[in-house]
């Protein structure tokens, strides 16, 4: 036997794991999650609902604006220009090998299970912080679409129930399947951005067959402002790497996953420059307190669509939470299964063959986010804007690492190419630069202080997995394990004689 065929034990149906490089590897099928659940289009769903469009033409143009005025545009672009590198990047590990732990499991792949737990657990923070702000958001939009049909209040007891409501069944879809969950995050996401481009098309007629070129000034490109807006830009793509939890669920797993990635954020990056744009035209005179479509709608001459848009907006808020929901929940699987977080979270559900431990918990952090909102002084639009710039810090930098980490793995196991590097490269070039910029130039309160408070959450996880590291080193070794190698990509490993 070869010192490569030593090293790898490819994966059968009665040894449902593979050792590479000292480490056993563990099927990601073989966990108790449901196999074979969803096709290339629940995949695609999956993603599509977690990036969700259509509640980022609802609020992220807003978000940017609040960010950096009219570079806003500039701001859309960089991060369209990002993530299908960061894609890319992330479909080069999708093709070989799948897992439940998504980037964390990717980035422990070149970079080991230290960073494989800094970024598994930056992005559980995301998809935990949407999870909660997009919960603020459906309720804004119930809010504003039950107001319009004479059913609304502001006494304060009635938002408590639109939250009770929102997050009930946020957290029942992903509770009850994997399967359910995608049917209606595709139709209902679908529903909504057609209703979001009648007022976009709107706007764009309202302004006239002119360009605004303050907002394409190439000045912006040169502002501190608009990279901090990038930042809320790449995080309105965050939640199209979700496809890669699905792992153990998904049926032709390697393709359908590598090739949802780059999809997602091809077409929600078509959707978010021709909304933005536009949006930024009318923004001078929006109340910060209230859900902004609307009040577009009615700025540009179109209010009969309201109630279209703020009913099927705040049905895809809902959705968008139950994909983030779905995916926070695998990540917590991942992570108890590999012994990084008590046990509870690996359970499954006996019927529905979900994680139904960590959907309850993601659900219960939503509602106390959205209750302590609802309570603020700041405006629910606001807090929302602020809790969702932190959340994004968490995709960044599992980004961040999961692109230095990528062109690593792919030069152990000998299918690194000059154009791969090149992307892995460009890739990290572009979020380090992002990052730094909202470093300095120091920007204006509070986005000056906000990227400290993710440090300090980053911290308190990286000091767990040190706490693991000299008490149980075990376990610790054992982060980012589950995962399935293609049957083709261990063959290879093996013919070439490679050792990962």
């Amino acid at each position: 036997m070869s010192r490569s065929e030593r090293d790898i034990a490819v994966t059968t149906t009665d040894n449902p794991k593979t050792t590479v490089g000292g480490r056993t590897l563990i099927d990601a099928e073989s966990t108790g999650l449901e196999s074979g659940a969803l096709g290339p289009w629940g995949v695609f769903a999956q993603g599509l609902a977690a990036a969700a469009p259509s509640v980022a033409m609802a609020v992220v143009p807003f978000s940017l604006f609040v960010a950096a005025g009219k570079g806003a545009a500039w701001a859309a672009v960089i991060g369209l220009s990002i993530v299908v590198l960061v894609a890319i990047t992330i479909s080069f590990q999708a093709k070989r090998t799948v897992s439940s732990g998504s980037l964390g499991t990717y980035t422990g792949n070149g970079l080991g299970p230290g960073f494989a737990f800094a970024a598994g657990f930056s992005l559980l923070f995301g998809y935990i912080g949407f999870a909660t702000t997009g919960t603020l958001g459906g309720v804004l939009y119930l809010d504003a679409f039950l107001e319009s049909i004479g059913l609304g209040s502001q006494a304060v007891w009635f938002r408590l129930v639109l939250v009770l409501v929102v997050v009930g069944v946020a957290v029942y879809l992903p509770y009850r399947g994997v399967s359910l969950a995608a049917k209606y995050e595709l139709a209902f996401e679908l529903l909504a951005i057609s209703s979001i481009l009648v007022i976009v098309v709107a706007s764009y007629i309202g302004y006239g067959f002119r360009i605004d070129w303050e907002q394409w000034n190439p000045q912006h490109l040169g502002s501190s402002a608009t990279f901090i807006a990038a930042v809320t830009a790449v995080g309105s793509y965050a939640g199209f790497e979700s496809v890669a939890s699905l792992g153990a669920e998904a049926r032709d797993a390697h393709r359908n996953i590598a090739r949802s990635l780059l999809r997602v954020v091809i077409l929600i990056g078509a959707l978010y420059i021709f909304a933005t744009y536009p949006q930024i035209l009318h923004f001078r005179e929006i109340d910060s307190d209230k859900a902004v479509l609307p009040q577009l709608a009615t700025s540009v001459g179109v209010e009969w669509v309201n109630q279209i848009v703020s009913g099927a907006v705040a049905i895809a808020f809902i959705v968008f939470v139950t994909a983030v929901t779905t995916a926070a929940a695998r990540s917590l699987f991942t992570f108890a299964h590999e012994g990084a977080l008590p046990r509870v979270f690996t359970k499954v559900h006996a019927t529905h063959k979900t994680p139904w431990a960590g959907v309850v918990f993601v659900g219960i952090l939503a509602l106390a986010f959205s209750i302590a909102a609802t309570f603020s002084s700041a405006g629910r639009l606001v807090f929302d804007v602020y809790g969702g710039y932190v959340a994004n810090w968490g995709f960044l930098v599992s980004y961040l690492l999961v692109v230095i980490a990528t062109p690593i793995w792919l030069r152990k196991i000998g299918a690194l190419t000059p154009v791969r590097l090149a992307v892995a490269i460009a890739a990290t070039t572009g979020l380090g630069y992002v990052i730094v910029s909202n470093f300095y130039p120091v920007p204006e309160f509070p986005f000056n202080i906000l990227p400290f408070v993710f440090g300090a959450i980053l911290l308190a996880g990286v000091s767990w997995y040190w706490y693991l590291k000299r008490t149980n080193p075990e376990v610790a070794n054992r982060i980012g394990t589950i995962q399935s190698v293609s049957p083709e990509e261990q063959q290879r490993w093996i013919d070439a004689g490679v050792t990962p």
